[in-house]
Formats: structure tokens, C-alpha cells, sequence
């Protein structure tokens, strides 16, 4: 099979096109559903080449819900175990794979929803990103057989509405408040699970420079690593606007940069087929020397020795 320089970021048609509806599946454009067992992965595997045992990206937020047994799942440079009645949740833009060695049990529940969607229904994603940023590295969640249970029926409510209704003129409206209520019932068990650094109070008034930086950062941090270079996009002094960001998400704005630089040169030191000197051109870097400083300045290893470690 031919290397793929660059890692790729699919849409939700792609996946739709790969893994193809089954029975029980629901899907309207930007929103899928889909119950999958360890015997179906193996079968698409087997005929598609392991479409989801390479490293991908999607512009949508995924929850992967473990009905039975166990599944493994990397998200950038971490992997978790998720286990019965536990989510998984992957952020819009975010490298993931799935590993291929599931448990002979394994039964899966996945709601896919693209951020063109959640657009259209014009929901306010602000509340649930506030408790998603707790997560950091632990987006693997233990819900309890309860919890599992009142998320699983909103999961069967949205199918059936996509599956068994025809779309008329109240159709948004009820998917609005079942992907709310979906949404929101996540946001209680974050919020139960684990503290937030961010009061709600510091939230609901920077919330709107951190979202707006978060989208300029994903964007130029590629080319761009001067907190001067984002205060002027977002007109603000740089010292006011370090000092927000830094109350809304409990990180620095030269924190949040290196951590982007960081993570996508992991990422391609990894999973792409990029030497270290092809790496440093793509972020932007004047060359190889001045990258190499940087990334073990910030990781305490040399690109190569993390390439040949991993």
C-alpha cells in the first residue's frame, strides 16, 4: 500500500462511505448513530483494510459508548481503555485511532455529530466545552450502569426520531433538544467526575475570547507562535489578553501554542512519513536545528529520538 504523507482528516460522509448503514444505524446529514460489535469491526476491517486502524482526524464531536467488554482508543499521543459503561469522547479536529484488538465481547453505541450541525440546530456548545476542557488527558469516563442507562436512552430516542419520522416542520426543534439533552446529561457526569479549574463565573465572561482563540489558534499556530500576533487578531492588549485566557482555561496563551506546535509534531513524527526536516518546514520553523531545539526544549527529547522511541 502506497505511505500517505500527511495524516488524514476525513468527513462524516467518508466514514458513512467506509463502514456503510446497518440495521439499527441512524443517519441524517452531520449526525450518525451506529451499534457496532467486536465480529463487525472485524469484517470491516478485513474488507476495507482497517479503516479505523490508522490515525484520522473529523470536524465533529464523538462519543463511543461500551455497552459490553472492552475497546482501547488513542487520542493524539494518549491511549484509553474504555470499559463496560464507559464513554469515550473525542473533541472536533483531534487525531484518534482505534485499536485493533478488541475484546470478543465488545459492543459499541457511537454518536458522531459535525460541527455543521450543531450549527444548524444553533446550539450553544460553550457549557459543554466548559466541562470538556476539565478532561485534559482523561477522556475516557466511567458513567455507571444509571448514568449509561439515561444516556443510552437518549441515544435510542435520537435514532428512532432520524429513523422512523419523517422531517417536517417541528423535526430540528425535537433533534435540537435530544442532542441537548444528550449534550447536557455528558456535561453533568464531567462535572461529577472530575473538578473544573474554571468557575462557571470566569467561564461565562471569558468564554467568548477562549472560543475565539481556540478557533484563530487552530488556524495559524501552524505559522504563526507570537502571543503579540493573536491579542492584535482579537483586539487586545497582549497583557489583557493573556491574563483572560489564562482565568478561563487555567493555561497560558504561550501554553496553549506550544501545546498545539507540540502535539501536531508528535503527531507527524509518528504517523506521517515525513523526515524531521520536512516536519520543521510544514510548522513553520526557519529549519531542522532551531526545531529540534524547541521540540526537546519542551518534550526533553530530539525529534529523531522521539520518532525512534514510538
Amino acid at each position: 500500500m502506497q505511505e500517505i504523507k500527511e495524516i488524514p482528516r476525513v468527513s462524516l460522509d467518508k466514514i458513512i462511505s467506509i463502514f456503510h448503514k446497518e440495521e439499527g444505524d441512524a443517519y441524517t446529514p452531520g449526525c450518525l448513530l451506529a451499534t457496532r460489535t467486536r465480529r463487525q469491526a472485524e469484517a470491516a476491517r478485513e474488507k476495507y483494510v482497517e479503516p479505523m486502524a490508522h490515525p484520522f482526524s473529523l470536524n465533529a464531536l464523538i462519543f463511543l459508548l461500551c455497552e459490553s467488554g472492552s475497546f482501547r482508543m488513542l487520542t493524539n499521543s494518549e491511549v484509553y481503555t474504555v470499559e463496560k459503561y464507559g464513554m469515550y469522547i473525542n473533541m472536533p479536529g483531534q487525531l484518534m485511532r482505534a485499536d485493533t484488538d478488541y475484546d470478543a465481547d465488545c459492543k459499541v453505541k457511537t454518536l458522531v455529530v459535525d460541527l455543521d450541525f450543531i450549527k444548524k440546530l444553533n446550539l450553544d456548545l460553550k457549557p459543554m466545552l466548559q466541562k470538556l476542557l476539565a478532561l485534559k488527558n482523561n477522556q475516557s469516563l466511567d458513567l455507571g450502569e444509571k448514568t449509561y442507562t439515561e444516556v443510552c436512552n437518549l441515544w435510542r430516542a435520537l435514532a428512532d426520531e432520524i429513523n422512523n419520522n419523517a422531517h417536517d416542520d417541528v423535526s430540528d426543534e425535537i433533534m435540537r433538544s435530544l442532542v441537548s439533552a444528550f449534550f447536557f446529561k455528558v456535561c453533568r457526569t464531567v462535572n461529577n467526575t472530575i473538578e473544573s479549574a474554571v468557575s462557571n463565573e470566569e467561564f461565562d465572561k471569558n468564554a467568548g475570547y477562549f472560543k475565539e482563540f481556540m478557533v484563530l489558534l487552530g488556524e495559524y499556530y501552524k505559522t504563526e507562535r507570537s502571543v503579540k500576533f493573536y491579542a492584535e487578531k482579537m483586539r487586545l492588549s497582549p497583557k489583557y489578553f493573556t491574563t483572560i485566557i489564562k482565568r478561563s482555561s487555567g493555561n497560558s496563551v504561550a501554553q496553549w501554542i506550544n501545546h498545539f506546535v507540540i502535539l501536531e509534531a508528535k503527531n507527524l513524527l509518528k504517523y506521517s512519513t515525513m523526515n524531521v526536516q520536512e516536519i520543521a518546514y510544514s510548522l513553520n520553523f526557519p529549519n531542522q536545528s532551531f526545531f529540534g531545539k524547541y521540540f526537546k526544549h519542551h518534550t526533553g527529547m530530539t525529534p529523531s529520538e522521539y520518532k525512534k522511541s514510538k
